[in-house]
């Protein structure tokens, strides 16, 4: 926490580079690659995907329909928790599985506030199930959450392997979850004026209605349209970013958003910035042999068990994310299960 991570990720390909480039003349096993061959390893299908979601996302945004949805929630509940809990969950979950979902997070949060106010209970009784909703539904689909874009450009599997091997057992832990939150927050918790639910504030009504039906219907469609072109990038012999790309760009010239505001405030330039740096870094840690290293242990560590390398790579990602995050433990991860896959028997046949 003491740097941004971004900058953090800059200062660390920053000194690769010192040490390929002034400590190659001391010793050659201090050469790691020069600045041609470090841009080889950035996966620009992955920064290109990034991008062209982010852009149409930010026309999304303009729409207000995802504090609209909320607030729908909140209104067809009646205010009731039992009820509005698993609406907003959906809600939630849905625009995560074909949204960022931090920026779904982000859009819904300043009306969940409102609605716990109105309802006079915590925040927490409807964020935290938000939170489990966004996580679940973002890990659905190839375009859920950035992880899931780097391990589908990484392994090349296609937007429809992640929804044919991973839909069904999200929409499981997403009923699950939605069980547990009705109990734990609605019946073992709220006082019984909070189940009876009341009618909500016109104040908020007019709070949030759709700010541009017209950006909307657009925004709809060339979603639909990108996601269409999504399913069939493979077929189509398309990277996953060509569609993002085409979808991104229909709608920009049909809405006719200022482009140079939207690029210069909406996309998130540190963060594309940040997953440029940890290819460069990543790289260098397989081509120092460090990767190499970590697969090997890991193969000894398990004897040779596919069930067991699988039971250390699942918990090492789990704890990995909770120390450095999620995308830092996918990047160094993908060249392990990688070299893994290629050494333990049984772990060739795929999906």
């Amino acid at each position: 926490g003491k740097l941004h991570n971004t900058l953090a990720a800059l200062l660390g390909a920053s000194l690769l580079f010192v040490v390929s480039y002034l400590g190659h003349p001391l010793s050659p096993n201090l050469y790691i690659f020069d600045f041609q061959g470090a841009l080889r390893y950035v996966d620009w299908n992955v920064i290109f995907l990034i991008m062209g979601m982010m852009i149409v996302i930010a026309v999304v945004e303009r729409t207000g329909i995802f504090q609209w949805l909320a607030f729908q929630a909140y209104r067809l509940s009646g205010g009731r928790l039992w009820l509005m809990l698993p609406i907003l969950m959906l809600v939630t979950g849905v625009a995560s599985a074909f949204l960022d979902n931090v920026t779904t997070m982000l859009l819904i949060i300043p009306v969940t506030m409102q609605i716990a106010a109105a309802l006079k209970i915590k925040p927490i009784k409807l964020l935290l199930p938000e939170v489990f909703a966004s996580n679940v539904g973002g890990t659905a689909t190839l375009i859920g959450d950035p992880p899931n874009m780097m391990i589908g450009s990484y392994a090349k599997l296609t937007f429809l392997d992640f929804i044919r091997h991973l839909s069904v057992f999200c929409l499981l832990i997403l009923v699950l979850s939605m069980v547990y939150f009705i109990f734990r927050f609605h019946f073992r918790s709220a006082p019984a004026k909070q189940r009876k639910g009341r009618k909500p504030p016109k104040a908020l009504d007019r709070a949030y209605p759709i700010a541009d039906s017209r950006l909307l219907i657009l925004s709809l469609s060339f979603l639909g349209l990108t996601i269409v072109l999504f399913t069939l990038h493979s077929a189509l012999n398309m990277a996953p970013c060509i569609a993002a790309l085409i979808g991104a760009t229909s709608l920009l010239i049909t809405s006719r958003v200022d482009i140079v505001e939207l690029i210069e405030k909406e996309i998130d330039w540190p963060t594309l910035i940040f997953f440029m740096m940890l290819f460069i870094i990543v790289a260098a840690a397989e081509q120092s042999g460090l990767i190499q290293g970590i697969s090997d242990w890991v193969r000894t560590m398990s004897r040779g068990s596919i069930t067991a390398a699988i039971l250390m790579v699942l918990w090492f990602s789990a704890l990995s994310s909770c120390l450095i995050g999620n995308i830092p433990a996918t990047a160094t991860l993908l060249p392990v299960v990688d070299h893994l896959t290629r050494t333990i028997p049984g772990t060739q046949d795929g999906i």
